[in-house]
């Protein structure tokens, strides 16, 4: 009895309608990275414009360099993150907002530290000092507004503090100040003395200055000019109760010296 050999199983055919949309997914694949290509090599994906604005200190040109990107560069890479990473690195700036507008444009809006003080050189040119301590060129027509600060010097970390402190006062009580210049002692080595234009004289620390200042801002409002100490303790002093002691102790010398002739 001889054995039957098992016919062998056909293979089933792939049906047509399957085989076309493979190769239609294959055609659309290969159309979409051609166009792909054909965008990334047009004008579209280049950027065609850059607007900086928000600058008073830095020039256009100094931004535009740090962005380290041109009209006809990739509008895509480098990412918005890296491109503020390099504009933050311009020691005037505080912040920076960077938008991306398809088709082409960038706008990169900075924002500076805010000027707190005058620094006046030698030969006569006006600085302006920053809120982070730094000294820049006063741009023409600059209003003077601000106090000066005499006899620092740029690597004194009390100067960087000092500007940091006048950053957060109140722009009516900034500008009064007419002057600030360092005053230091053995007790107090970051002792300043500051000098209003409405004629107060005022010695306390940088630390302090920020605790104290409600407390000079009472006393320039509502009394005589005179001077303020805000150390351990706080005193005023109006200068005509100072004249009348300085007459009353010259009076008495003067009958000092008349009694031993």
């Amino acid at each position: 009895m001889t054995d039957r050999i098992p016919a062998l199983k056909r293979e089933e055919e792939v049906p047509r309608t399957r085989r076309g949309r493979k190769l239609l997914r294959i055609l659309i694949a290969l159309f979409i990275i051609v166009l792909i290509v054909l965008f990334f090599r047009s004008p579209l994906s280049k950027i065609s414009e850059i607007r900086i604005t928000g600058m008073e200190y830095l020039r256009k040109e100094e931004v535009a360099n740090a962005l380290g990107v041109a009209p006809g560069d990739s509008f895509f890479i480098p990412s918005i993150g890296q491109l503020k990473k390099k504009v933050s690195s311009l020691k005037p700036i505080e912040s920076v907002k960077i938008i991306k507008k398809f088709p082409g444009v960038i706008s990169v809006e900075v924002k500076e530290y805010s000027q707190v003080a005058v620094q006046l050189t030698a030969d006569g040119k006006v600085f302006a000092v920053l809120s982070n301590g730094l000294s820049l060129p006063m741009p023409d027509g600059s209003l003077l507004d601000k106090p000066i600060l005499s006899g620092w010097k740029p690597e004194d970390p009390n100067l960087i503090a000092l500007c940091g402190v006048l950053s957060g006062l109140p722009s009516y009580l900034l500008a009064d100040l007419s002057e600030i210049h360092p005053d230091p002692s053995v007790s107090y080595p970051n002792r300043i003395k500051l000098f209003t234009r409405s004629r107060f004289e005022v010695v306390t620390t940088v630390e302090k200055l920020k605790d104290k200042i409600s407390y000079i801002s009472d006393i320039v409002q509502n009394r005589e000019p005179g001077k303020i100490i805000m150390l351990e303790a706080d005193t005023y002093l109006p200068y005509s109760a100072e004249n009348v002691t300085d007459a009353s102790q010259g009076a008495n010398k003067l009958k000092e010296k008349d009694s031993t002739q």
